[in-house]
C-alpha cells in the first residue's frame, strides 16, 4: 500500500510541475504579447481533474490505513 501512495504521490509532483509550468508559460504570454504558445484549455482542465482525483485517492487511503503498534 505505501508503494501504490509513493507511485501516486511522484504522479501529482509530476502533474503539479507541469501545472506551475503552464501558469508560468500564461504569466510569461501575458507580460510578452510576441511569445505565442499553444496551450490546450481542455488537456488542462483535465490535468487538474486528474490531480484533485489522486490526491483525494491518497488522503482516502492513508484514512483506511490501520494504526500500527501501540498508541
Amino acid at each position: 500500500m505505501l508503494g501504490q501512495i509513493q507511485a501516486l504521490d511522484l504522479q501529482i509532483d509530476k502533474l503539479s510541475e507541469q501545472i506551475q509550468e503552464i501558469r508560468h508559460s500564461f504569466q510569461t504570454n501575458s507580460i510578452e504579447e510576441d511569445v505565442v504558445e499553444d496551450v490546450c484549455l481542455d488537456e488542462v482542465e483535465a490535468n487538474k481533474a486528474a490531480l484533485e482525483v489522486m490526491r483525494n485517492f491518497c488522503v482516502e487511503s492513508m484514512l483506511d490505513l490501520d494504526p500500527e503498534g501501540e498508541a
